[in-house]
């Protein structure tokens, strides 16, 4: 008998990302989006997509240096996200300040997740996987979390007032155990990710640097190709299918 996941295809097709206007890409800090997707932003800015980036939090806690936690580390890590969006070619940078490693909540970066989709009207919303097996960091889970149901939810008037006709064609995940996705980049794009990513030095001393271009690199081989992987969903698939999970 086939495969009921495999029967879904036929229902649900994954989109082109190269067909798309906008996405939206919700990540938890500033350089989330460049090690995730670097490279896929790299390409996609390049044939004219356009690339939104909405930060959650301000960044301030990402330092073992007590001296500039807080505000002077969020304007440290800001600076470095413009720089390495200059690189990639992203078309703006959204900032909800949310405290980074704060008590904020799902429901608020549903919330404000929601609002950005109404007004910037994606094809697709790209953020981290909140479901990602050994997943800890609360940021990451809340911003997962928060963006996937601002996806599925976006319309209804008691999650955003109002109405909007826009209809989001997909969420894909990054940093995924479960891609179903891989899209293919050439080697300017993963040296273009690789250069955005060093610009994020109050995260990344040169030995670390090294490892993640090495780990990076050797992560985006894919059948002698260069790829980067996601999990993309129809938003409907957010609720009561458990054949997301092959899908």
């Amino acid at each position: 008998m086939t495969d009921l996941s495999q029967k879904l295809r036929e229902f649900f097709m994954v989109p082109n990302f190269e067909e798309c206007e906008k996405i939206l890409c919700v990540q938890p800090h500033p350089d989330d989006a460049d090690i995730s997707m670097g490279a896929t932003v790299s390409k996609l800015s390049e044939k004219g997509v356009k690339v939104y980036y909405l930060t959650v939090t301000d960044g301030g806690a990402g330092s073992q240096d007590q001296k500039i936690v807080g505000q002077r580390l969020s304007e440290i890590r800001k600076s470095e996200q413009q720089n390495a969006a200059r690189i990639l070619g992203v078309h703006e940078l959204i900032w909800l300040d949310f405290e980074d490693l704060g008590d904020y909540t799902i429901e608020q970066v549903r919330t404000k997740t929601a609002e950005y989709i109404r007004k910037i009207k994606p094809d697709i919303v790209f953020t981290v996987d909140p479901f990602l097996v050994y997943e800890v960091h609360p940021d990451h889970i809340k911003t997962g979390m928060g963006a996937s149901q601002a996806t599925s939810l976006y319309r209804l008037p008691k999650v955003c007032p109002g109405t909007t006709d826009h209809e989001v064609k997909a969420i894909s995940f990054f940093n995924t155990a479960f891609p179903n996705t891989f899209y293919e980049i050439e080697q300017r794009h993963l040296e273009k990710k690789l250069l955005a990513i060093a610009q994020h030095r109050s995260q990344f001393d040169e030995k670390s640097l090294q490892m993640l271009s090495f780990y990076l690199t050797e992560r985006a081989k894919y059948n002698e190709k260069l790829v980067e992987a996601f999990k993309v969903l129809p938003p409907t698939m957010l609720h009561v299918m458990p054949e997301a999970v092959k899908f």
